[in-house]
């Protein structure tokens, strides 16, 4: 029973995505909070974390192709949306080369794009084992999230 619940939703979120002749469909677009800087950065996390919310970090520029990959592989995959719902999603987006994106992007120990990595609900930073960087697909993020226990 379980398993039917779980996969109506994802199809019911993948806008039928999940059932057969649907696999062109469009997912939704995932709700992550832009910044830019490190000022918009520390807001970000703290609104998360007022939230009680667990957070991933993903550091991505326009102009990246393997950004794009990873945003078609792993963002749009209907079981991780599901997955990352409860999940504060932060884009560190370093399309404009600035010195506020160098300073965030310092700040975060990221030497480009793509990056990404998971924090607690409680503070502290990076979850040990959570930084991935380069071309990352659905199963290996997967795998990374199942380390949070989120």
């Amino acid at each position: 029973m379980q398993r039917r619940t779980f996969l109506t939703l994802a199809a019911g979120l993948s806008g039928g995505a999940l059932l057969p002749g649907r696999a062109d469909a469009g997912a939704a677009e995932m709700a992550f909070a832009r910044v830019t800087t490190p000022n918009e950065f520390d807001t970000a996390v703290a609104r998360a974390r007022d939230q009680h919310k667990p957070i991933l970090v993903y550091v991505t520029a326009d102009w990246c192709p393997v950004c794009g990959s990873v945003d078609r592989q792993v963002f749009s995959n209907p079981i991780i949306m599901i997955r990352l719902y409860p999940i504060a999603l932060i884009r560190a987006d370093v399309s404009m080369i600035s010195d506020g994106n160098r300073a965030l992007m310092q700040r975060l120990r990221v030497p480009g794009p793509p990056t990404m990595f998971f924090m607690g609900p409680k503070g502290g930073g990076e979850i040990p084992r959570t930084r991935l960087t380069g071309s990352v697909n659905a199963n290996l993020f997967l795998d990374t999230l199942n380390l949070t226990g989120f």
